[in-house]
């Protein structure tokens, strides 16, 4: 099956993941919670692909419509230093990041950017402010760039008995809330589960 869409990470895959990227099976549970679709079902839909920095995000988008193929390109990156490195002010706004962006790309159309707020710790704190009590070490050292103990705190917020957390990190999030829900348009439209 050729994938419906392809999400762009401004994160790195840690080699010890078995090809695992828990922020994108993250996303693949919001889309599930949405849609009551199956998991392993919506990965052969959405292909994920880290890209390890701004500066590697920034190229790809030049390149959409061959990253896209048939289906959709979608972003999500850290808002807080995007604007910097398209020449735009600190204070820009979202629409004119996204049409910084847009501009880019060989294939506008194809390019759907989303925003963490300011950042992948943010996302974090979003978490933590919608659970105190989870994991508090791994937590703690996620939220100090320790990779590992970032992709444990992601797995456990994908747990089939983590919806109402992730819920509340939706409403705090409305990046990752905003792709989630893109992603979920794509899957009726398009895919009959057998």
């Amino acid at each position: 099956m050729t994938p419906l869409a392809t999400v762009l990470y401004e994160d790195k895959m840690l080699p010890s993941s078995g090809g695992n990227y828990p922020l994108h099976d993250l996303v693949m549970r919001m889309v599930e919670d949405q849609i009551d679709g199956e998991t392993w079902k919506l990965r052969k839909s959405i292909s994920r692909n880290p890209r390890k920095g701004i500066g590697n995000i920034l190229n790809d988008v030049e390149d959409a419509a061959f990253l896209a193929g048939t289906g959709e390109l979608y972003l999500l990156v850290d808002r807080d230093v995007i604007a910097k490195h398209l020449g735009l002010p600190t204070a820009s706004t979202d629409e004119s990041v996204v049409a910084a962006l847009v501009a880019r790309s060989d294939a506008p159309a194809k390019v759907h950017p989303y925003f963490l707020r300011p950042n992948i710790e943010g996302l974090l704190r979003s978490i933590k402010d919608c659970d105190p009590a989870l994991l508090p070490g791994n937590m703690r050292a996620a939220l100090e760039k320790r990779l590992n103990d970032r992709d444990i705190v992601f797995n456990e917020v994908k747990k089939a008995g983590q919806a109402a957390l992730r819920a509340c990190v939706r409403r705090a999030q409305p990046g990752i809330d905003g792709l989630a829900s893109a992603l979920a348009l794509l899957i009726p439209a398009k895919v009959t589960w057998p």
